[in-house]
């Protein structure tokens, strides 16, 4: 799960046609319509393996509507999620993305205690604070420095991300007790989702994400020549293959153990993708700063993995 939730985050950057990119230009792909593709092959793929395990009865179950609603809820919350977190892609890069998103591990643990009776030691407490802190200060240094160089805050890309990470938290706390709380095996469970979310990515395609950015309307023939798969290229796939693989991985991890393990496991990723990208990305090169906030962010992350 680490290295699948590492690769995605740097093919995602590598897939990119930033403005700095010289050796990248040209029109980037409509970044929902990956969304799209990788929810209608998991589909394919949990029916088939549905199929070769456990015949026509097991396929007749994925389609029990009352499956579907029941998972509907976390396919809608995780669905709008990683939509607003690849619309934020276009405002900053994988590195970012993963340090901010650290916050939901305090948002996980208020949530878990509020709606779970979860119970934290102060240790624990602690060391949430701090993450939180370090992930505040981490936005408030991005910022100032682009002050410095005369810009404005990213808040769309921030309003985006923030929105990202709350619907993940409360997603993976809907997905932990529906995935535990039904007999069915997981390839069933994983269909009936994936339904909800082949629905609501369609929705978030045609409807929402082209108001926010119109050089994503597939619709538009003066923007998007080459409809839904307009700008797509051996990068787009790859794109799709990682969000199929952490899809299919990730929600097995929910259905093994808890969503708090998952948003661990999640930390020891972003380690990785952080100082990879300073390889590219010339705004940690130049902050220093910056680098350190983002290594107190990953240790204390960790160190929430050995209170725990």
């Amino acid at each position: 799960f680490i290295l699948v939730d590492t690769g995605q985050a740097l093919v995602m950057d590598w897939a990119e046609k930033r403005p700095w990119k010289k050796e990248h230009s040209g029109r980037q792909y409509a970044r929902q319509t990956t969304l799209v593709v990788e929810s209608a092959l998991s589909i394919c793929t949990g029916l088939a393996v549905t199929a070769s395990l456990g015949g026509g009865q097991a396929m007749r179950r994925c389609f029990q509507p009352e499956l579907i609603m029941k998972f509907f809820p976390v396919a809608v919350c995780f669905a709008t999620g990683l939509s607003l977190k690849m619309m934020s892609v276009n405002y900053f890069q994988a590195g970012t993305i993963k340090i901010v998103g650290q916050l939901r591990l305090a948002m996980l643990a208020v949530a878990s205690t509020l709606l779970l009776a979860r119970r934290y030691s102060v240790v624990q407490w602690q060391v949430i604070g701090l993450i939180t802190t370090s992930c505040v200060s981490f936005v408030l240094l991005k910022g100032q420095g682009r002050q410095r160089e005369g810009k404005t805050w990213k808040w769309k890309g921030l309003s985006q991300l923030s929105g990202w990470v709350l619907l993940n938290v409360f997603g993976g706390l809907l997905a932990e007790m529906t995935y535990k709380s039904g007999d069915a095996p997981y390839y069933i469970q994983k269909v009936a989702q994936d339904f909800g979310h082949l629905f609501t990515s369609v929705i978030m395609l045609f409807l929402v994400v082209p108001r926010f950015n119109p050089r994503e309307d597939i619709m538009n023939k003066t923007v998007r020549p080459g409809g839904f798969f307009d700008s797509w290229d051996l990068k787009t796939v790859a794109v799709v293959a990682f969000l199929f693989l952490d899809a299919w991985i990730g929600n097995l991890l929910l259905k093994e153990f808890s969503s708090v393990t998952r948003s661990v496991a999640k930390a020891f990723g972003v380690a990785t993708v952080y100082f990879v990208s300073m390889v590219y990305s010339k705004e940690r090169k130049s902050n220093a700063a910056l680098t350190f906030v983002a290594l107190l962010v990953i240790q204390s992350s960790l160190l929430f993995s050995f209170v725990s």
